[in-house]
C-alpha cells in the first residue's frame, strides 16, 4: 500500500500549492526525503513522519485518516502494546510533542534503512527460489526448558506465516531460534525481517540480519561490534550524527535496530561462553540463531540468554515431502506421472529409509530438487538404492557432490534466463572449492571481496604487492624518461634504463616495508565516502587522522630512498662519491619534501571526502564498482596536486640554496626535480592504490594474480554474480557466501582431502 502513500502524498502537496522544498521546510524532513516518499514505490515510512507531513499539509481529518491508512495506521496513534518488542524498543513519540532535529535525523535514517533492508531481502529471496513454487512447511516447538528464561513464554509452536505472532508473544523481544544445519534457520530469520518490516505489522524497530560469527566477545564489546557491523553492511550509516557519534550508533543506543543474529555456532571455538554473558549484559531485543548442541553447552557455564524464549525447527516429515516434491517437478507434453511418486511411494511404505532420515531439512531437500526434478536430470528412484547409498550420511554426501555439476550442466535456456555459459563445470567446481578452502582456513563463511589476498600467506601477500609496486615504478620512470628524451630533454646523467630499475627496487623496498609494517595487520576495510566538494567534512575524523599519519610516514620514506637513488645513480655515472653529509642531507630533504607534499593530499582528501547515501548501499559488486569510482577521480585530480607541490617546493629549496650553510650544492636540476615529482605522482599513486586500499587489494589479488594462477577466473564478479544466480553462492549485504556451510565444508574438503570440524560435526551419519 505504501505506493499509493507517494500518489497520495504528491496530491495534497500540490493541492496545498507546496513543492517539495517548501513543504521539507513547513514539517522540518529532508528535501531528499520526501523527493524519496513520492516516486519510490518501495517507501516505507513510519507513522510518526506521516503524522508529521499530514500537520505540514494542514490535512482535514478524513484527508489525514486516509493517508495514515496507506502505511498500515489508523487514525488515531498507534500505540504498542507492552509485548511487541518493537514498540518497547523503539517507542513511536507523540505527534503533539515537538521532536528535535536529532530525534528527526534519527527517524529519517531508520526510514531509509527500513526500504534498503526490505529490498535487499525481498531480491534475495526470489534468487534463493523460497516462494517457487512454495515456501516449505517450516515449523517449530518450543525448545527444552533449560534452553529458556523461566520468565519467557514456553508454548511457542507455530509455522513460517506466524513467525511475527511467534515473537510477539516473547515480552522482551529476544528470541533463540535453535536447528540443526540446514534445517531452516537463515530461511527463518529472512522471513522474520521481511514481516517485520511489512507496513501492516512494522512495530518501530528495524530488524537486521547480521553473521554474529565474526564478534569476538573478549575484545569488543557486543555494541561496538554490531555498530561496525552496520556501517560496513550499510555504508550510510557511518556518517557522523548531529550527537557526534555515528547514526549506526545513535541508531542502536536509541533502540531502533533490531538485530536478527544469525549463526551463534559459527562463533570461534571457546567464545560461545563469553558471546552469551556478553548478551546478558545488554537489554536489547534481539533474535539469535543457532544449532542446538553450541548453544547448549553454552548454556551449561553461562546463563540462558536472558528473558528469551528458544524454538527448535522440527524435522521435515515424508508428508511434508509429498506435497512440496512433486510441485517442483517439471513435466512433459502427455505425462501425467510425476518422477517423484515412486519414491515417495517407497517412503510412506519404508518411513525407516535412509532417504526419509537425509531429507529432513530444507537444505537437503533443496539440493534433490535441483538435482532430480528437471525432467532431463537423472531418476530420483536411484536414491533408494540401499548398496550406493546404505545411509542418511552417504545420501547427504552425493547430494552436496552431485549439486555443482548439476547448476552447471549446459542447457539450450542458460543464456534466455541470464546464466552465463562461459566456464564449465569442472572449472567452476575447482575454483568454488578453491574459495570454499580460502573461507574455511579462515573459519568464517562471509567471502570478503576486499581480502582475496589473505588466500596467500602474509609474507607471500607482501612480496607480490612489492613486485606489482616495484614494476610500476619502474615502468613509470622510464615513460617518464622516455617522454623527456622525445623532447630533446635529458634527465641527469645516469643511463634511463638503470633509473628506471632502482626508482622500481625503491619503490618495491617501501611498499614491503609500508605493508608489511603496517597495513598487512589488518586488510584495509571498504571505503564508504564519496567525493562531494560541498558535502566534505571540514573536521578530520579519526579514521582520516590515522590514514594522514600512515601516508606521512610513508612519503618521508619514499623521498629519503628518492634522495638516495639520486646520489647513487650520481655515484654510479660519474664513479666520483658524495660526501656522507651530502647523502644525509639529500635524502633528509627529499622526505620532508614528500612528507609535506602527502599530508597536503590527504588534507584535501580529507575536506572533499563525505559519507555515502544509505539508499547507495548495495551488494558486493556495487561495492566494488563504488570504491573504484571512488578512487580513481581522486587519483587523478590529487597527483597532479601533488606533483605540482614537490617540484614547487623542491624548486624553492634549491632557488634559496637551502643546504649551502652545511656546504652542500643540492645540485636539484629542473629536469630532474620535475621528473622526481611526476614518477613519485604516478608511482606513488599507484603504490598507495595497490597496497592501502580495498580496490587495490582486489585489483591485484582478485583480477590479477589470482587468475593469473589459475585459482580465480578472469571475470571474477561475473563468476560470483552468476554463481548466485545459481543458487551456489548467496549475497549477504558486502560479502558473498555459500548457499550454506555446509556447502562450503563439502567443498573444502574436496580441494584439501580433509573435512572439516564442521562438516564433522554435522554429518548425519
Amino acid at each position: 500500500m505504501t505506493d499509493r502513500f507517494g500518489v497520495l502524498l504528491r496530491q495534497f502537496r500540490r493541492d496545498a500549492g507546496l513543492t517539495q522544498d517548501e513543504l521539507a521546510v513547513r514539517s522540518g524532513i529532508a528535501e531528499r526525503t520526501i523527493r524519496r516518499f513520492e516516486t519510490e514505490s518501495r517507501a516505507n515510512p513510519q507513522a510518526s513522519t506521516v503524522r508529521e507531513l499530514a500537520e505540514a499539509l494542514g490535512l482535514a481529518q478524513a484527508d489525514r485518516a486516509r493517508l495514515l491508512a496507506t502505511v498500515g495506521e489508523p487514525t488515531s496513534p498507534r500505540t504498542a502494546s507492552p509485548d511487541e518488542p518493537g514498540g518497547t524498543a523503539a517507542p513511536k513519540p507523540d505527534p503533539g510533542r515537538y521532536i528535535t532535529a536529532n530525534e528527526r535525523e534519527l527517524m529519517e535514517a531508520a526510514d531509509e534503512l527500513t526500504d534498503v533492508v526490505r529490498a535487499r531481502w525481498q531480491h534475495e529471496e526470489i534468487r534463493r527460489r523460497i516462494h517457487d513454487p512454495g515456501p516449505l512447511p517450516l515449523r517449530w516447538r518450543s525448545a527444552d526448558t533449560g534452553l529458556t528464561d523461566p520468565d519467557a513464554p514456553t508454548d511457542l509452536a507455530g509455522t513460517l506465516d506466524q513467525v511475527v505472532s511467534c515473537y510477539r508473544r516473547v515480552p522482551s523481544g529476544r528470541l533463540v531460534v535453535l536447528g540443526k544445519a540446514g534445517a531452516g534457520k537463515s530461511m527463518l530469520a529472512v522471513r522474520l525481517v521481511l514481516d517485520l518490516l511489512n507496513p501492516s505489522t512494522a512495530a518501530g524497530a528495524v530488524p537486521v540480519v547480521i553473521g554474529i560469527s565474526s564478534w569476538h566477545p573478549v575484545r569488543t564489546s557486543f555494541h561496538e561490534w554490531l555498530a561496525g557491523q552496520l556501517t560496513r553492511h550499510y555504508p550510510g550509516l557511518a556518517k557522523p550524527s548531529r550527537s557526534g557519534s555515528t547514526l549506526a550508533a545513535r541508531l542502536i543506543e536509541s533502540g531502533r535496530i533490531l538485530p536478527v543474529l544469525d549463526g551463534f555456532d559459527e562463533i570461534a571455538d571457546g567464545l560461545h561462553q563469553p558471546a552469551l554473558a556478553a548478551l546478558n549484559q545488554v537489554a536489547l531485543p534481539l533474535v539469535l540463531t543457532s544449532r542446538p548442541d553450541q548453544y547448549r553447552d553454552a548454556v551449561r557455564t553461562a546463563r540462558v540468554l536472558r528473558g528469551a524464549a528458544a524454538v527448535e525447527l522440527a524435522d521435515l516429515t515424508v508428508a511434508d515431502l509429498a506435497g512440496y516434491l512433486p510441485r517442483t517437478a517439471g513435466t512433459t507434453a502427455g505425462d501425467t506421472a510425476n518422477r517423484w511418486d515412486p519414491v515417495l511411494r517407497a517412503l510412506a511404505e519404508h518411513p525407516d529409509h535412509p532417504l526419509a532420515a537425509a531429507l529432513t531439512t530444507p537444505l537437503s531437500v533443496g539440493l534433490a530438487r535441483v538435482i532430480y526434478s528437471d525432467t532431463t536430470g537423472p531418476d530420483p528412484a536411484e536414491l533408494l538404492d540401499a548398496e550406493r547409498f546404505p545411509t542418511a550420511a552417504s545420501i547427504s554426501d552425493h547430494l552436496l557432490t552431485r549439486f555443482v555439476p548439476t547448476v552447471y550442466r549446459p542447457e539450450p535456456l542458460d543464456r534466455a534466463v541470464g546464466l552465463d555459459q562461459r566456464w564449465s563445470a569442472e572449472q567452476a567446481a575447482r575454483w568454488l572449492r578453491f574459495l570454499a578452502a580460502h573461507l574455511s582456513r579462515r573459519h568464517t563463511t562471509d567471502l570478503a571481496w576486499w581480502e582475496f589476498g589473505t588466500a596467500l600467506r602474509r609474507r607471500s601477500r607482501t612480496l607480490v604487492l612489492g613486485l606489482f609496486a616495484g614494476v610500476t615504478a619502474t615502468v613509470v620512470d622510464w615513460l617518464v624518461e622516455g617522454v623527456a628524451s622525445a623532447f630533446g630533454t635529458r634527465i641527469g646523467s645516469s643511463p634511463w634504463f638503470l633509473s628506471g630499475l632502482l626508482i622500481g627496487f625503491f619503490g618495491a623496498v617501501l611498499m614491503v616495508i609500508s605493508y608489511g609494517l603496517v597495513i598487512g595487520r589488518e586488510v584495509p576495510a571498504p571505503l564508504s565516502l564519496r567525493i562531494s566538494v560541498r558535502s566534505g567534512g571540514r573536521r578530520l575524523t579519526a579514521e582520516k587522522r590515522s590514514r594522514l599519519r600512515l601516508g606521512v610516514l610513508c612519503g618521508s620514506v619514499f623521498g629519503v630512498c628518492l634522495g638516495t637513488a639520486h646520489r647513487l645513480l650520481d655515484v654510479v655515472t660519474s664513479r666520483s662519491a658524495s660526501s656522507l653529509m651530502a647523502w644525509v642531507v639529500d635524502a633528509a630533504l627529499f622526505g620532508v619534501v614528500y612528507a609535506l607534499g602527502v599530508a597536503l593530499v590527504f588534507w584535501v582528501l580529507g575536506l572533499i571526502e563525505a559519507p555515502v547515501d544509505l539508499t547507495s548501499a548495495g551488494g558486493p559488486a556495487d561495492l566494488i564498482r563504488a570504491n573504484r569510482a571512488l578512487l580513481v577521480g581522486p587519483v587523478l585530480v590529487l597527483m597532479p596536486v601533488f606533483a605540482g607541490f614537490v617540484v614547487g617546493v623542491a624548486e624553492l629549496l634549491d632557488g634559496l640554496d637551502a643546504a649551502r650553510p652545511l656546504g652542500i650544492d643540492l645540485d636539484w636540476a629542473p629536469q630532474l626535480v620535475l621528473a622526481a615529482g611526476l614518477v613519485s605522482a604516478l608511482g606513488g599513486g599507484a603504490g598507495y592504490l595497490f597496497g592501502m586500499t580495498p580496490w587495490g587489494q582486489w585489483l591485484v589479488f582478485a583480477r590479477i594474480w589470482l587468475p593469473l594462477t589459475g585459482r580465480l577466473p578472469w571475470a571474477a564478479v561475473a563468476f560470483f554474480e552468476d554463481a548466485c544466480r545459481r543458487g551456489v553462492l548467496r549475497q549477504s549485504g558486502p560479502y558473498y557466501q555459500f548457499r550454506h556451510a555446509r556447502l562450503q565444508d563439502h567443498l573444502a574438503a574436496a580441494r584439501t582431502g580433509h573435512p572439516t570440524e564442521r562438516e564433522r560435526a554435522t554429518d548425519p551419519g
